[in-house]
Parts: C-alpha cells; sequence; structure tokens
C-alpha cells in the first residue's frame, strides 16, 4: 500500500512538472517572438530549448516510470481496449505512445538542429537564418500539438469516474 501512495505521489508530481511548462513555453514563444531580431532573442531561444527538454524528460520518464507499476498493482495492464473496461486508461496509455513518437521523431531532432544553429549564429556573431526560423516554428507546431495531448490525457484521468 505505502508502495502504491509513492508511486502516485510521484506520479502526479510528474503530471505536474510536465503541466507546468504549458503555460511557460507559451509566455517564452510570445516573449521570443517580441524580442526577434535582437541579441536577447538568441538566450530566449536556449533558454526556451532546456525548458520545454527538461521539463518534457522530467514529466514524460516520471511518468512513464511511475504509470506502468501503477497499472500493474492495480490490474488494468496495458492497451486492452477489448477489456470492456478502462478505456479512459489504455487511450491515455496509447496517446502517451503518441507524445513518445513526436517527440523522438520531431522534437529532438528539431531541438538539436535549432540549438546547433544558435550556436553557429553566437559563434559568427550573425543574425538566425530563415531555416532557423522554419525550425523553430516547426518545433512550436508540433510542441503545440504534445502540449493539447497533455492536457487531453489529464482531462481523461480527471474525468474517468464518469466514463
Amino acid at each position: 500500500m505505502a508502495e502504491y501512495v509513492f508511486l502516485r505521489a510521484i506520479h502526479i508530481v510528474s503530471v505536474i512538472v510536465w503541466l507546468g511548462v504549458i503555460p511557460a513555453d507559451l509566455l517564452l514563444r510570445k516573449i521570443i517572438k517580441d524580442k526577434k531580431g535582437t541579441e536577447s532573442e538568441k538566450t530566449l531561444l536556449s533558454f526556451w530549448l532546456k525548458l520545454t527538454n527538461l521539463g518534457g524528460m522530467i514529466g514524460l520518464t516520471g511518468i512513464l516510470v511511475t504509470g506502468i507499476p501503477l497499472s500493474i498493482t492495480i490490474g488494468y495492464g496495458f492497451f486492452q481496449f477489448a477489456s470492456g473496461a478502462n478505456h479512459w486508461l489504455y487511450t491515455k496509455q496509447f496517446v502517451t505512445v503518441i507524445v513518445i513518437i513526436l517527440t523522438a521523431a520531431f522534437i529532438i531532432p528539431s531541438g538539436k538542429k535549432v540549438r546547433i544553429e544558435i550556436e553557429k549564429s553566437v559563434a559568427e556573431k550573425s543574425p538566425l537564418t530563415n531555416e532557423t526560423y522554419k525550425n523553430i516554428s516547426k518545433l512550436e507546431k508540433v510542441l503545440t500539438t504534445i502540449n493539447v495531448l497533455i492536457v487531453f490525457n489529464l482531462l481523461l484521468a480527471l474525468m474517468r469516474n464518469l466514463m
């Protein structure tokens, strides 16, 4: 029982960390847009990349590391859509897999490209290129999608007793 309480507490803290990244992400995007073309833009972009990366890693890792044992402890299992019960949980699991795929396929490679382009721009004391801005835009779109999926997963958890 103590293990369950501990896992659930860590799970909830991980969710809070992950959710906390969303308003910070949106606020930083606005500030970065306002500072476009200035010297502070590169610093803000670097901070934005680090924040979303770290917050996402902590949140997602914590949710995975605790969610799997919680599902086993409670006896829910994984992806058992045909079981007739707990569709909310299996939907959450499926959405989490989508988030993992988006992160691995788009966020990590695009984030690395943008980080390298920023470092190059700082070293050469040159403005960011159109290619960098395209990669930032791509990153923003995928992050927005992930943010929506995170909120959707939270709503599924909060409304599970209604389903």
